[in-house]
């Protein structure tokens, strides 16, 4: 058998059990005034958005790690060029964290990375690991808040329930040998970074940014009781379980330094947003000062956990918690969007079936696109 033959074969063997790859996304731009434009314009909120959920009305729920910056937004996809309507923030409500919006230093910098729903009542998780930069513990971004919304889109009255316990929420993270030896400790060094979040079948998943089996192309989802939002001490916290995964790619090798960017129920699954692990290399003023607090850390010297040449490309996947099975790839994002971050992904109800669903993605720190984007009919396997 030739090499042509065999190359074609091969070819034909990847095209029929590979899923197809999306195409570029389409852009979603505003109609009205830009995100988060009553923020202080320092902080930058409509930049940083990394996560989102949506309702069945078409009205969708923000939120960027800067500041406490969390935002209702109406979309109208029914035309040729999609777009979407900035509506009402909501940071007023954490008043106890955030004085006044408008001023960063008056308002804790929780770091809002992941989004969920349940129902009428929205999520928002800070991202419970140490500043990138300084490397330095960040105890106020231990942050898990909960909030209900009525049909207007108004908070409920008295429905705010904010965990900010590090004691507490650390026992979430408590007795996984995997994962425990990071918590507290400097992303360079793959400290413990949440950054997506799902309400599935009762229980709260935190899907982790760091840290990973680097090598081996695994990161890890926690499984948690929603009971930790009605906690009061250590001993109601209730075990949570730690997931595996192997994202491979479409040729079936680990995908090295992958980390998971955001997580999205869906048919009693879980859709999956990953990209690079890897944050930026400290500078040399802060080197030493990182490496100390990565000294007791697996492979703490090497400082595994920085961003190299080639960031992994972001990818969607599928995976069902009770399965036991690897995630499936549905789609890797090309053109512009290839370089950049996706850190949030949410279904929309357009358009959506048992076999294909539409999905709205938020871009953190855009390089080339805007903040928000559109993938159509990404198709769902079985």
């Amino acid at each position: 058998m030739t090499n042509l033959i065999k190359f074609l074969l091969v070819s034909i063997a990847l095209s029929a059990t590979a899923p197809c790859l999306a195409a570029d996304p389409v852009v979603l731009d505003a109609s009205g005034e830009p995100l988060f434009a009553e923020y202080d314009e320092d902080a930058k909120a409509g930049e940083n958005v990394s996560g989102a959920v949506c309702f069945e009305n078409g009205s969708c729920i923000l939120v960027s790690d800067e500041m406490i910056a969390v935002q209702r937004i109406d979309l109208d996809l029914g035309g040729s060029s999609p777009d979407y309507r900035a509506g009402r923030t909501y940071g007023a409500l954490f008043s106890e964290f955030c004085e006044d919006i408008a001023k960063k230093k008056d308002c804790k910098e929780v770091d809002l990375e992941a989004i969920a729903r349940d129902g009428s009542n929205v999520l928002v998780s800070g991202s419970m690991g140490n500043a990138s930069k300084s490397g330095n513990r960040e105890k106020k971004r231990w942050f898990l808040a909960q909030f209900a919304l009525d049909e207007q889109g108004k908070p409920k009255t008295g429905s705010l329930k904010v965990k900010s316990d590090r004691g507490l929420l650390k026992r979430l993270f408590s007795g996984h040998a995997a994962i425990e030896p990071y918590v507290g400790k400097p992303l360079q060094c793959a400290g413990l970074n949440v950054e997506g979040m799902a309400y599935l079948g009762g229980d709260l998943f935190f899907g982790l940014r760091s840290p990973t089996d680097r090598d081996k192309g695994a990161a890890f989802i926690v499984q948690s009781p929603k009971s930790i939002m009605d906690a009061s001490s250590k001993s109601d916290v209730e075990g949570t379980r730690l997931h595996r995964l192997s994202f491979k790619d479409e040729q079936g090798k680990p995908l090295s330094n992958t980390g998971i960017r955001a997580l999205e129920p869906i048919n009693g699954k879980l859709l999956i947003a990953t990209g690079d692990a890897g944050v930026s290399a400290p500078s040399e003023k802060r080197k030493q000062k990182i490496l100390d607090r990565c000294a007791n850390v697996p492979n703490g010297a090497a400082l595994a956990n920085v961003t190299g040449p080639e960031p992994e490309v972001p990818r969607i996947w599928i995976w069902d918690p009770n399965a036991g099975d690897d995630p499936r790839l549905l789609a890797r994002l090309d053109g512009p969007y290839a370089t950049e971050k996706l850190e949030g992904i949410a279904v929309l109800p357009t358009a959506s079936s048992d076999k294909s669903v539409d999905l709205l993605l938020t871009i953190d720190g855009q390089n080339a696109v805007p903040a928000l984007a559109l993938l159509r009919n990404v198709l769902i396997v079985d």
